[in-house]
């Protein structure tokens, strides 16, 4: 079972049992899932910065050092939009 799940399992056995126990696994189970939540946000973020690097590079330059990135370029777009690109 993965922690997710078992966390998942753990909080609604509080909830049928222990009030005040439930309480407490409730903000543990809060606070670990919204760390989990801005780590991956942050990596989101990064990623959609060198997706745009590349992007500005390949429109600017035409190709991204000795790579010709023609066939490549649409699927970049594509990914950036996907993570939502231009959104700040």
């Amino acid at each position: 079972m993965s922690d997710f799940n078992q966390d998942i399992e753990n909080l609604l056995n509080a909830y049928d049992s222990n009030w005040d126990d439930y309480l407490i696994l409730r903000e543990q189970f809060i606070e670990k899932y919204s760390l989990s939540v801005e780590k991956l946000q942050e990596q989101l973020n990064t990623a959609k910065k060198h997706i745009e690097h590349v992007i500005g590079t390949i429109k600017h330059d035409g190709h991204l050092g000795t790579i010709q990135t023609d066939w490549i370029l649409h699927d970049l777009e594509k990914a950036l939009a996907a993570i939502g690109g231009d959104d700040e």
